[in-house]
Formats: structure tokens, C-alpha cells, sequence
């Protein structure tokens, strides 16, 4: 029985795919010699299989790529809550760890003459609160008026604690005078008062803004004498170049002020 081409067309597919026995391959291989029709139909498949195959790979990737997407989505969601939420982490922490220095480290409470506890004996002040990191001072404009004030932090209150029956010397009378009699020309240091000072005051913690402020007008001389003036007026006179011991004496005995 003569082979025809139709049988070969059909049993080539499977020569291809190399699923036919030893014998139909010989037949198949044998009709393939002698027909140049067929010949070329093993090379057509091969191509027509490999762009099938092509297809299939690239359907099989939009499929995939169509089930990711949604995935894709939800991961840059995730991804974006995380950043943000690391983000958020980040400035809470700084944020505390800014309010937690300045609580502890800058935030002042000033403290009143009553609850300083001060006592004059020997011309010498003294006070249950030590001085050491406590005592700041503000020189006037026109360099004669000394405005004292006692303030602490968290970290002063921890470090330089006070005590009730604590006498600390606060301030020693005589030096101002020292400093009022001293002569221009003698030299100083930073540690030195001002030459010359004519008054010294104790701010409480309600007029502590208004001492601050002095320097504002330091280009207004008048206008700076005007508020230097109304402070001292609110403050305790601790010692002033114009009054005498017995003014003195009689102020710490009325309770008042310690000079006056």
C-alpha cells in the first residue's frame, strides 16, 4: 500500500513531538526524502509550535500579571502606611525627646522672697534655697541697679536640692558697698560687681518679665530709667548705697525689705 501525504500530514505531528515507533518513524523519514511537499511541513510545524508556545507564555504572563496587580496595590499600601508610620515614630520621638530636654533641662520656675526664706544676720543674707545654679542677676541700662532673682529647673532641683533648715549665703552686704565705694580705674573681673552700684533688688516671679525687658530700651535712656523705676518700686530693696545700718536693722525687723 502506497503511503500518501495525507497519512504522513497526520502521523508528522507526532514525529515532531518524537511519540512515534521506530517504524512509522522510517516510514515517515522515508516519505520525506522522497516528497519535497512534505519535507517542508516538519519546519512549518516547528515554527507554528514555537509561536503557539510564545503565545502561550505571554497569555500566561498578562494572566499572571492580572492576578498580581491587585497584590501589587495592597504591598504599596502597606509599604506606604509603614513609611509614614515610621515617619510619625520618628517626629514623636524627637518631639518628646525636645519637650522632655527643655522640661527638664530649661524650663524655669522662679522663686518668690517668701519662698526663698531669706534671713539678714551679720550684714549677710541668707536664704534655704543655695545659691549654685539658682541666682541670676540683670544690671540696669544705666549700669547702678542690681535686680536679683532665684530660678530652678528640673535638673537644678535635682542637683542642687534645698533644704529647710539650710542657711546659704545669698549675699553679702558689705561687697555691695565695696563695690559702690570702688574707684573707676581699679581693675575688675567677670566676677566682680559693677562699680559704682547704687542699689540692689530682689524680683518676684510675677515682675520677672519686666526685668527681663529693661535692655529693650537701651537706646532710650530716659525711657529706660522710666522702667527701671516702676520695677524697683515692685521689688524687695536688699541693700542701697543711701540708707544706713540702722536702716537696715529696723527693715529686717519689720519683716519688709532687707535694706530700706
Amino acid at each position: 500500500m502506497k503511503i500518501t501525504c495525507n497519512i504522513i500530514e497526520d502521523l508528522l505531528p507526532l514525529y515532531i513531538d518524537d511519540m512515534v515507533s521506530e517504524d512509522s518513524r522510517q516510514l515517515v523519514e522515508e516519505h520525506l526524502k522522497e516528497c519535497a511537499s512534505c519535507r517542508k511541513m516538519p519546519d512549518e510545524m516547528k515554527k507554528e509550535n514555537q509561536l503557539r508556545t510564545v503565545s502561550g507564555n505571554a497569555k500566561r504572563k498578562s494572566d499572571r500579571c492580572t492576578e498580581i496587580a491587585p497584590l501589587k496595590k495592597i504591598r504599596r499600601r502597606i509599604r506606604r502606611k509603614r513609611i509614614i508610620s515610621i515617619i510619625l515614630a520618628a517626629v514623636l520621638v524627637l518631639l518628646a525627646s525636645g519637650i522632655g530636654h527643655y522640661w527638664y533641662y530649661d524650663k524655669k520656675t522662679y522663686i518668690s522672697w517668701d519662698d526663698a526664706g531669706m534671713t539678714l544676720r551679720d550684714r549677710k543674707i541668707y536664704s534655704k534655697i543655695d545659691p549654685d545654679g539658682h541666682k541670676t542677676a540683670i544690671l540696669s541700662v544705666d549700669q547702678k541697679n542690681m535686680f536679683y532673682m532665684l530660678s530652678e529647673t528640673a535638673w537644678i532641683r535635682k542637683n542642687y536640692p534645698s533644704a529647710q533648715d539650710a542657711e546659704n549665703l545669698m549675699f553679702d552686704l558689705d561687697e555691695f558697698q565695696k563695690a559702690h565705694d570702688r574707684l573707676p580705674d581699679t581693675a575688675t573681673d567677670e566676677t566682680s560687681l559693677p562699680t559704682g552700684i547704687e542699689n540692689v533688688y530682689y524680683v518676684d516671679p510675677e515682675n520677672i518679665k519686666e526685668a527681663f525687658a529693661l535692655w529693650d530700651y537701651q537706646d532710650e535712656p530716659d525711657k529706660a530709667q522710666q522702667k527701671e523705676q516702676e520695677l524697683a518700686a515692685k521689688c524687695h530693696l536688699i541693700w542701697s548705697a543711701e540708707n544706713t545700718e540702722a536702716d537696715s536693722e529696723s527693715a529686717v525687723a519689720s519683716g519688709t525689705d532687707i535694706e530700706k
